[in-house]
């Protein structure tokens, strides 16, 4: 028996050795758990896939237009019914407290504005075609639009029985309710977390096809090209994090000067502010890629948050990648677990200052980079698609990461 005993206690102490053995050295050539699924559950819309001479998994972007940045308000028209009839008044306030008025001028009986500023439209009299909402909405927003210095504004209707949503007006800031002869204008931020560096919203167009990483880089990726690992948390398939602006660059420049990469025609770079918001969005318009908007608290905003990434509320250090759901083109983690490097310099009224409409790079100089997506340690409200974080280029931080965009020649 007493032998039986010491051999058990041999082999254990044998196991033990073994143990603190592995966990003393690097992750390299480990196993620690199985490499995420990043074909699991992929949407209907996710985009063809290529991979690498080091095995990273990258989502083919094609060329497109999209709006960038926060919208400035929602002008909500709540609308008699479908009800449309000469004299209709709509009122809105500026940001004076100055009322301006439209009022709804029938077509059809060659009617004219008695007092305010005419909306015309069909009752169908004549034309047996009375005007739809859409194309109520469409004539309330050239009015609105006559009546101001801002030039044309980019206007979306968007029509919900009885409510007409005009998006992209920056003018309005409150609301007021009308004489009962009036119908009632409601304005309010579509995002009432978005800051002033996120405004004003603009077109912008992405005119060439580009790869970019399904996941943030991993550790395993990291230290297959610098050969270390300065991550906070040690496993090979979180996230590399505590990494600069410069080291980015730099894994960046390495990946693409492999020989198999070269041949391949294939370069790597950060990508720009736009590149990002662009996949992020996945031709989406909301503050949220899969169409949550802000009618609750922010704690509600969690709830669904919590399915597509790691935040504030349901992790307290780095995670695997891909353990949440993709966005609508495959990729993941875009919001949350760590927070990514883009190129761009950032500057804060960058999107005011008129910046070009095609491929925009962001000012040309400048030490203070962007980052985007927010990470584990981020709110809800910094998770958001237009969301934009900042921090010097040299520094190291445990909330940031990054991913990579590739250029196949």
């Amino acid at each position: 028996m007493s032998f039986i005993n010491s051999t058990r206690i041999t082999t254990l102490l044998m196991v033990a050795t073994l143990v603190l053995a592995l966990t003393s050295v690097p992750f390299s050539g480990q196993v620690l758990g199985q490499d995420p699924d990043l074909e699991k559950d992929l949407p209907p819309q996710a985009k063809p896939r290529i991979t690498n001479s080091i095995g990273m998994t990258m989502a083919t972007i094609e060329a497109g237009n999209f709006q960038m940045g926060a919208p400035e308000y929602v002008v909500q028209v709540a609308l008699d019914g479908s009800r449309f009839r000469t004299g209709q008044i709509f009122m809105v306030d500026d940001a004076t407290g100055n009322s301006a008025r439209f009022e709804l001028v029938d077509a059809d009986r060659k009617a004219t504005a008695r007092l305010y500023s005419p909306v015309p439209f069909s009752s169908g009299r004549a034309t047996n075609t009375p005007s739809s909402p859409e194309q109520i909405a469409s004539n309330i927003a050239a009015a609105i639009n006559a009546q101001t210095d801002a030039g044309k504004l980019d206007i979306t209707v968007n029509v919900e029985g009885a409510f007409l949503n005009f998006v992209g007006i920056g003018l309005f800031s409150a609301g007021r309710i009308n004489t009962d002869n009036d119908n009632r204008v409601i304005v309010r931020k579509p995002d009432p977390y978005a800051n002033n560096d996120e405004r004003p919203q603009h077109s912008v167009e992405l005119t060439n096809t580009f790869n970019i990483g399904v996941t943030e880089i991993t550790q395993s990726q990291w230290e297959t090209i610098m050969g270390n690992n300065p991550s906070s948390e040690k496993n090979p398939h979180m996230p590399v994090n505590n990494i600069s602006h410069e080291d980015a660059k730099a894994f960046c420049a390495k990946l693409s000067a492999l020989p198999e990469e070269t041949s391949a025609g294939r370069s790597y770079r950060l990508p720009t502010e736009a590149e990002w918001e662009y996949v992020c969005r996945a031709g989406t318009r909301t503050a949220y890629n899969y169409g949550e908007s802000f009618d609750n608290t922010e704690q509600d905003l969690g709830q669904v948050l919590n399915e597509y990434a790691w935040f504030k509320a349901n992790a307290t250090t780095l995670q695997v990648v891909a353990g949440k759901k993709p966005n609508q083109w495959g990729l993941y983690d875009l919001y949350g677990n760590v927070a990514e490097w883009c190129e761009d310099t950032y500057q804060a009224n960058y999107y005011g200052d008129n910046p070009p409409s095609q491929n925009p790079k962001g000012p040309t100089t400048g030490n203070i980079r962007v980052l985007r997506g927010g990470s584990y340690m981020s709110q809800p409200s910094s998770c958001r698609s237009t969301y934009r974080g900042s921090a010097g280029q040299q520094v190291h931080s445990r909330q940031n990461g990054f991913r990579v965009v590739c250029i196949q020649k």
